[in-house]
């Protein structure tokens, strides 16, 4: 399965801050326990970049995704992309449902493989 383990053990919290260094997080709480995060890179470009959307294993298929991605896109605008792996057959699903598109023209090769860039879809008007 492509995709990697979002709430496996930290050994050290510098590593999560690091990590969302010049992000905004919204996170997504269950009796008072974070269950997902959306971290939004907010620079100077033209278009914000969804950097990390996560969402604990235990919590997977009830929405949290789904409601973390609209509360991105209600905070910061349409105007965001993000990349994920081109192996990764599960996000991609998620984000086409979500009304996201995929930029065939936009995508590499990291040390994790291969990625294509997936641009929120403005509705109409915006």
């Amino acid at each position: 399965m492509a995709g990697r383990d979002s709430f496996g053990p930290v050994a050290d919290s510098g590593v999560f801050r690091r990590a969302t260094q010049d992000e905004q997080i919204l996170v997504a709480e269950c009796g008072g326990k974070v269950v997902g995060l959306a971290a939004v890179h907010t620079g100077d470009a033209p278009e914000h970049f969804l950097h990390h959307l996560y969402v604990h294993p235990a919590h997977g298929g009830q929405g949290v995704g789904a409601r973390r991605l609209a509360a991105v896109v209600a905070r910061f605008g349409p105007h965001l992309s993000l990349k994920t792996q081109l192996a990764n057959t599960r996000a991609r699903r998620f984000y086409a449902r979500a009304g996201w598109v995929e930029d065939h023209g936009d995508c590499g090769v990291d040390a994790i493989g291969a990625w294509i860039r997936i641009r929120c879809q403005p509705r109409q008007g915006e």
